[in-house]
């Protein structure tokens, strides 16, 4: 409400070299899916919202990163 024209860039994060717990990039993805349905059942516009996925050699696990613009 306080910032209406804020956009968010919801981001998976998949480790480069996946170890055990993180088999692949289908696994953060799926998270980040969540994440955007918990988004959008309390209330922010589905419009407001970018997805997208990448992989990240600094990670050991799946990750969601979420960015205000």
């Amino acid at each position: 409400d306080r910032k209406a024209d804020a956009v968010f860039d919801l981001v998976a994060v998949a480790p480069a070299k996946p170890g055990p717990g993180a088999a692949s990039g289908v696994a953060a993805r799926r998270n980040a899916e969540h994440v955007m349905r918990s988004l959008t059942n309390m209330g922010l516009p589905p419009s407001r919202v970018t997805l997208s996925a990448t992989n990240s050699g600094q990670i050991q696990a799946n990750e969601v990163h979420l960015y205000v613009r």
